[in-house]
């Protein structure tokens, strides 16, 4: 397991609320902690949804993270073939307060770090009268974000992080982050990974600038600090009556 800080200087576009409580470690697939924090999140998210307790806004948010506890288990253990191969595939968790708080599983890319399964505990997600759940941490998504980021710096490919955005839920998130939607001029293919039979018929659609139903639905999405840099000199270059109207 290695440890690594959250205090790197090339945190700049995603950064975690909470920074001081957590710590990022990289894991194995089969490492005891890990297996046995999925199965304590699966247990936990099961028993809430069960008890029939939970409000409208925080129900759907321990559903689609049970689906992606569910997914990322299932990758791990063969199941399911994921994005990418298992040889390629690699592991970061977050742990605070003593506790797995989140996990992601990522693919260096030739073109940046694509992110393919996030997911939080679920007592990160409960939004309780009295407060939040005391097992709580903040910014664990944006910590894990952040930390893809920046090892697409240190990859040299310049902070680029792509993923593609399964639950509607959070797209308003990833948007807030500096996420846009991916475009065929970015590369695609570079920025996915490719599995045993090649690349997905989803990300080939994006590529190709064909994208459908299934695209609109979960779109593909890519975070890259030099769009926002190019924006700000295009405005510069326009005028200031141009930069006022753009802020």
């Amino acid at each position: 397991m290695n440890l690594t800080s959250l205090d790197d200087p090339h945190e700049r576009c995603a950064r975690a609320d909470a920074r001081a409580e957590l710590t990022i470690h990289h894991l194995d697939p089969g490492d005891p902690l890990l297996r046995a924090g999925l199965a304590e999140w699966e247990r936990l998210a099961r028993a809430l949804l069960g008890e029939g307790e939970l409000g409208a806004e925080t129900r759907p948010r321990i559903e689609d993270d049970l689906r992606i506890i569910e997914e990322l288990r299932n990758v791990l253990d063969g199941v399911e073939p994921g994005e990418g191969t298992a040889r390629e595939r690699e592991l970061c968790a977050a742990f605070g307060h003593g506790r797995l708080q989140g996990v992601c599983s990522y693919f260096v890319c030739p073109g940046g770090v694509f992110i393919e399964l996030l997911a939080s505990a679920p007592w990160n997600l409960l939004r309780a009268p009295g407060g939040p759940d005391r097992r709580a941490v903040r910014g664990v998504g944006q910590a894990l974000i952040a930390h893809a980021q920046r090892l697409s710096f240190s990859a040299g490919h310049g902070g680029r992080v792509s993923l593609q955005a399964e639950n509607p839920r959070c797209l308003q998130q990833y948007r807030r982050l500096g996420f846009e939607l991916m475009r065929p001029s970015d590369v695609p293919l570079t920025l996915v990974p490719k599995g045993k039979k090649g690349w997905s018929k989803e990300a080939l659609r994006v590529a190709r600038g064909q994208c459908g139903p299934e695209e609109a639905r979960a779109p593909w999405l890519l975070l890259d600090p030099s769009r926002h840099v190019l924006g700000v000199r295009r405005a510069q270059a326009r005028g200031p009556g141009r930069i006022r109207a753009a802020a």
